[in-house]
Formats: structure tokens, C-alpha cells, sequence
């Protein structure tokens, strides 16, 4: 089953005003800061992709390529991870491999995760594996919380990451890093870029390497073997754009990697081995063209595919328990356009396009393919730099479900430079995934079995037939065919700046899921775990309240905090435990089984009611040195329903609260060619056995050098 864990992060607001194409005055667009590094409109502009940040006007962060490479991370999930809001969910059903994000409530597969505006696939029981994704040549990362289907589609019901790589070059230089540290881990890194033909065009090309033995974090049940298994990574980026006139342009990337892992693993019974192998492969051709001083084009086509294959043998006769043979491609076409009439304080986006994708049945070589279509248009006006309006709609239309249009409205007000209002209404669809309709899965590890709602019926039959199932419940007779999941989110916060040396902010959501897609036990197998299948709810409300502060104690030294209560339930569980409902109307207490009140529920599982963050930077540029200590407080949050009553009570298995502090500091030598990094994650050394992915203390120490003309090193 897929279970989902949490940590933490800083928030932040990315407030900015409508982009300005060609050469139309605007008003003064907003100026935040990102630790030590502004954030203005022009910086968040993308080559290949009309849609900018600055156009949302619900909770918006933007984390800056300085902020990454002072903290010292590697991986996308370690980039995240200290995030307000944010959690790091492991996926216990590849084996620990997938490691997801959580927002704000939001499990993984409701974030939409972007590569420079196009959606990656290759999700394992809903968890898109950030570990898979490098940072070394990432130059910002955008995020979006609450539904954005208006502008970005279907799966962004939750929220969006969008992971924006390198823009524009301008000079020729080469950088080349190696870092090593616990867990005999490696982190390699080179890239070069270069403009050519008088900077009509440029290319840039990037690597990394990254190993690591993995850890094990349940030595007191694991005799032998990792929970977060070891593995090795290669991934390579080619991105190159020509300039046909100062009015049109060509961009053209590509991405690809591969992962391949082995280990062992004993739980003092049927010792086995595990091997998994990863492909996916990323392209994109863009085609933009400034038609008139007001007009934009873009279009732009866009494949992904994903490949993964999962080998468990037992190692005694090298009998196969376990195969997972998943391979999911997608072709993408999409033209965008971006109007801005003169003299009018208007300005208006809009796209459509549709998507071809494919599915390899596991253990077979049959394919099932799913098409989507989409429109979408939103408007902005700005008339003065105290308000700005923005209303969208989007239709998402599918093959198998049909469509549904969206909608979406926000609101920034500024009455003074000094205060800033905002609020947002987002709707969100999506459809269920292949694996939720169709796949069959047997964990091995924990003996449970997952069947697919759409061939639930037949598949549960021919495993009952064979005597793999000991029972089937009645609520097994709810299990049909799936409906879409929609959303409705709404936002509203508030940003204080006093002066030029602090800022805070507060804000409040509320989320509600109508046909939520749930995992749920309908029967126990015969060797007593479970069987599991996948059923809507109704409704699922998630609400709660973010804070952020942040204060400029000198020009060199910043101190930050970010504060989330979440408070995510599902209403039909009070509900029915007030009607005194035969599934939910007892509890298991050390004292026996007593009646159930509404104060038992504790919420949904895997998520915390209390999260935090804490940070100091420092930097002093003139000695090329900077440190960074930072903290992330988790409350407690609910594992595992012990008794089977349907929901997480107080008596249930629960992960502690538990807090997590990391260090780096870095050092420029030699006119900036040469920086040294050394990094501390996790210092007090806390492991818990129910987080499998979370590891002891890491030590990491390690060299970038920058190859450039000595004129160019500013």
C-alpha cells in the first residue's frame, strides 16, 4: 500500500507583477527577496514557455539556484524537504525507492511535476520520484500551492513544481564539481555552454553522476539489508537556441537518465534480492515568434517516456516473487499566445493543444493509450500598481472521461508599498491513473496485494480461486468503476513589509476533494495481510493557516521562520461515527474496545498538524564566504489504522514529532574560479524505523571549478 510521510521548509511569497513583452511600458513590477537574492518579474522569464509565475495570485514560492548551491543539496527532494508546507513522502511499495512531495496536505500524485513547462511521468503508486532529478544545472525552481488547472492542466489539483533549467548564455564558461561524502556517496558534475554566430544562438550541456550505498534505518527488524536501497544515477542536458530574426527563435532540449539499483534484503525469513532499472527520456522543440508589438506565439511539441523494470528473487533458488515491468510515454503539442493590447491595461494568455499516451500492461507487451485535449485563457488587469485582477478558465477533455472546464479567479491589492492583499479561487480534475484502474500488485516485503478498481471483480476471483485469499469484506461491493477526481481550493494571505530589513507573511487555505480516490482494505489474504483496492469518497477537506518571517539583522545576516497548522479529514468518518456507523463506531484502547466519539478521529494519515522551519544565512561577498543553518520541526502524524476501523484514531501507530537541522558552508577562492562546499544534513543523528527514507547524520565536503575568461568572471 502506499503510505506517505512528511517533513518541512521555509515560505515564501514570488510576488510579481503581469510579465511585459516587447516594448510596452508597465508598472514597476514587485521586488521580493529569497534569502539574499531578489526575485523580480524579468528573472522569471522563460524562453519556452509563455506562462510565467508572476500571473498566479495563489501562494507562490520561488527558490533561487544561489539558495541551492549554499545549502548544499544534490537532489530535488533535498531541495524541498525544508520547505513550509512541504513534505517528503517514501513510497514503501517500490521498496523505498520513490520519494514524493506532499503540499499542503495534497498527496504526491495531486503535485504536477514540470521540466521547464512540460510534465514528467513515471509515478510509482502516485509518487513521482524526486530523487530521480539532479540540481546541478537547475537555475530556479517555482512552486504553486492549490489548485492551477487553468493554466497547467488536469494533475495540478494540488499544486506545481515546475523545475526551470538554464535560460540564456551569454559568455562561454565550463564548470566541473565532485563531491563525496557518508554512505560513500558521489556527486559529479560538468557542464559547459557557449554562444555562437555573434549570440544568435547558443548550446549548453550538462552531466552528473551521483552513487550511493543507501542506509539502513530499521536495523532492530531489517537482519540484513538497506530501507533506502543503493543505487547509481547517470542523467545528461543538451539545450540549444537559434535566433532566425530579433522576432523569432527556435529552442530545442533534451534530457535523459538512468538509474539501476541492486540490494539484498532479510527480514530473518526468505532472504531476497532486489533489482530495479529506470530509463526516462525527456525532448522538447519550441517555435516562439513576437507576431506584433502585442502578440507572442509559441508553439511547442514535447515527449516523455518513462521505463522501469523490478526484479525480486528469492535468493536461496533464485525463484521470481515479484516483477514490475512498467513503461509510459507521452506525446505533447501545444501552441500558445500571449496578447497585450496598447493602451489597454489588460493583458491575455491562452494555449491548446492535446497529448497521446501509452501504457505497457506489466508482464505484457499489449498497450493501452489515453488521449487529452485542452483550451485554456486567462486574463489579467492591472490599471494601477495598487490592484491587480486575474480570471481564467480551462476545459481538459479525455478519451475515457469525457471533459470538465475549470475555473479560476485571484485578487492583489497594494494600498500602500508597504501591505499586500491577496486571494484565489482554483478548480482542479483529474482523471485516475492506469494503476488505479488496472494494475495488479503484490508487495513483497510486506505481503500486502493491491488489485485495480475496473478488474477488481475478476481479477480478486481468479486469486481467491487459486487460494491466495482467505476473505473478501462487504465493502468490497463499493469497489467500481472509478470517477474523476475535482477540487476547489481557495487562498487568501496577507504580506507586511516594515521597511527594507523585515517582512512577514499569513495566509489561510481551504481545499476540498470531491471523489477522492482512496486506498482501502476489502479483504485479508491468506498469509493475514492485507488486500487492498482503490474507492471514491465523497469528499475530503483539507484547511489550515502559513506564516512566514523574515528579518534582515545586517546586509550580510538574514534570519527566516515558516509556521503550517493543517487540519485534513475526511467528513464522512465524523459523520458516521455520530451515526454510530458498524464500521467506525468502536475503538481499540489499551483498556478494550470502547464506542467511538467524533474526538477520536485524529485526520487524515500522514499528515501533520504542526510543521515548521527556521533559518540564518549568512554571506559576506568581499571574503567569498557564506554559511547556512537551518531547522525543520515535523509534529506527529498517523502510520498505520492497528484495529481496522477505517480511519486514525489516538490509539493508532503514530510517527513522533521530530526535528531535523542541517548545515553548510561554502567558500570562493582563486577570482571565483574555485568553491569549496562542505555540508552537514541531518546533525543530532535522529532516525525513526516507520521513516524508512529519513538517514542518519550526513557529512559531505566537496570542490566546484568554474572555467571562464578572467574578464568575464563577473
Amino acid at each position: 500500500m502506499h503510505l506517505q510521510r512528511s517533513l518541512l521548509l521555509p515560505f515564501l511569497l514570488a510576488c510579481a507583477a503581469a510579465s511585459a513583452q516587447g516594448p510596452r511600458a508597465d508598472s514597476t513590477p514587485a521586488v521580493r527577496t529569497l534569502r539574499t537574492h531578489e526575485i523580480t518579474e524579468n528573472s522569471l522569464r522563460k524562453s519556452d514557455d509563455l506562462i510565467t509565475i508572476g500571473r498566479q495570485t495563489a501562494p507562490a514560492l520561488v527558490i533561487s539556484r544561489q539558495s541551492i548551491q549554499l545549502a548544499g543539496s544534490r537532489r530535488l527532494d533535498e531541495v524541498l524537504r525544508e520547505q513550509t508546507g512541504m513534505a517528503i513522502v517514501p513510497d514503501l511499495g517500490s521498496g523505498n525507492r520513490s520519494v514524493g512531495i506532499q503540499l499542503q496536505g495534497f498527496s504526491s500524485e495531486y503535485v504536477l511535476i514540470l521540466i521547464d513547462g512540460q510534465p514528467m511521468t513515471g509515478r510509482l503508486a502516485g509518487n513521482f520520484d524526486l530523487s530521480r532529478i539532479g540540481v546541478g544545472d537547475v537555475e530556479r525552481i517555482e512552486v504553486i500551492k492549490g489548485a492551477a488547472s487553468s493554466l497547467y492542466g488536469s494533475e495540478a489539483l494540488g499544486g506545481v513544481i515546475n523545475i526551470i533549467t538554464r535560460q540564456a548564455v551569454r559568455k562561454a564558461q565550463a564548470t566541473a564539481g565532485l563531491r563525496y561524502g557518508t554512505y560513500r556517496t558521489t556527486d559529479a558534475n560538468a557542464g559547459a555552454e557557449a554562444p555562437f554566430k555573434h549570440n544568435k544562438g547558443f548550446v549548453s550541456v550538462s552531466g552528473n553522476f551521483y552513487k550511493t550505498d543507501g542506509f539502513n534505518a530499521n536495523s532492530e527488524y531489517l537482519k540484513e539489508g538497506k530501507t533506502s536501497p543503493p543505487y547509481t544515477s547517470i542523467s545528461g542536458q543538451a539545450r540549444g537556441q537559434w535566433r532566425f530574426s530579433d522576432r523569432t527563435s527556435l529552442q530545442a532540449r533534451v534530457r535523459a537518465a538512468g538509474r539501476t539499483s541492486d540490494m539484498f534484503r532479510s527480514y530473518g525469513v526468505q532472504p531476497f534480492n532486489d533489482h530495479l532499472r529506470e530509463q526516462d527520456l525527456n525532448a522538447g522543440l519550441n517555435l516562439r515568434h513576437q507576431a506584433s508589438r502585442s502578440t507572442t506565439l509559441l508553439a511547442r511539441y514535447y515527449y516523455t517516456g518513462y521505463d522501469t523494470r523490478q526484479t525480486v528473487t528469492l535468493q536461496e533458488n533464485g525463484r521470481i516473487l515479484q516483477e514490475n515491468d512498467f513503461l509510459q510515454q507521452i506525446h505533447r503539442l501545444e501552441v500558445q499566445a500571449e496578447i497585450r493590447p496598447d493602451k489597454l491595461p489588460v493583458t491575455f494568455i491562452g494555449g491548446m493543444g492535446g497529448d497521446r499516451q501509452s501504457y505497457r500492461n506489466p508482464g505484457s507487451d499489449i498497450r493501452n493509450h489515453m488521449s487529452g485535449y485542452f483550451a485554456y485563457l486567462q486574463g489579467e488587469f492591472a490599471s494601477t500598481e495598487k490592484i491587480r485582477l486575474t480570471a481564467g478558465l480551462r476545459y481538459d477533455g479525455n478519451s475515457d472521461y469525457g471533459g470538465r472546464l475549470n475555473l479560476s479567479a485571484g485578487a492583489r491589492y497594494s494600498p500602500t508599498s508597504w501591505l499586500s492583499l491577496r486571494a484565489s479561487l482554483g478548480n482542479g480534475f483529474k482523471p485516475p491513473t492506469y494503476a488505479q484502474m488496472y494494475q495488479v500488485f503484490t508487495n513483497i516485503q510486506q505481503g500486502y496485494t493491491v488489485i485495480g478498481a475496473h478488474n477488481f471483480a475478476e481479477k480478486a476471483a481468479q486469486l481467491k480461486a487459486a487460494g491466495t485469499i482467505a476473505q473478501i469484506w462487504d465493502n468490497a461491493s463499493l469497489v467500481w468503476h472509478l470517477e474523476p477526481e475535482t477540487s476547489t481550493s481557495v487562498n487568501a494571505g496577507i504580506t507586511v513589509n516594515t521597511g527594507s530589513r523585515m517582512e512577514w507573511q499569513a495566509g489561510a487555505f481551504h481545499h476540498r476533494l470531491k471523489n477522492l480516490i482512496n486506498t482501502e482494505q476489502v479483504g485479508i489474504m491468506r498469509n493475514g495481510q492485507q488486500l487492498f483496492s482503490y474507492i471514491n469518497i465523497d469528499r475530503v477537506v483539507m484547511r489550515g493557516v502559513e506564516a512566514g518571517w523574515k528579518y534582515s539583522i545586517t546586509p550580510n545576516l538574514q534570519l527566516s521562520a515558516g509556521y503550517q497548522l493543517l487540519d485534513a479529514r475526511n467528513p464522512a468518518v465524523t459523520d458516521s461515527i455520530r451515526q454510530k456507523s458498524r464500521r467506525y463506531q468502536s475503538v481499540r484502547t489499551p483498556d478494550g474496545i470502547r464506542a467511538a466519539t467524533t474526538k477520536d478521529y485524529f485526520g487524515l494519515p500522514n499528515r501533520s498538524r504542526h510543521m515548521g522551519s527556521l533559518q540564518v544565512s549568512w554571506a559576506h561577498p568581499r571574503w567569498g564566504l557564506g554559511a547556512s543553518f537551518r531547522g525543520t520541526y515535523r509534529g506527529k502524524y498517523g502510520f498505520l489504522d492497528v484495529d481496522n476501523n477505517g480511519y486514525i484514531d489516538h490509539y493508532d501507530v503514530f510517527v513522533k514529532g521530530h526535528t531535523i537541522l542541517y548545515f553548510s558552508v561554502q567558500k570562493t577562492l582563486l577570482e571565483k574560479r574555485l568553491i569549496l562546499h562542505v555540508s552537514a544534513d541531518n546533525l543530532t543523528g535522529y532516525t525513526d524505523f516507520l521513516m524508512p527514507s529519513q538517514p542518519g547524520r550526513v557529512l559531505m565536503a566537496g570542490a566546484e571549478w568554474h572555467f571562464f575568461r578572467k574578464k568575464d568572471k563577473n
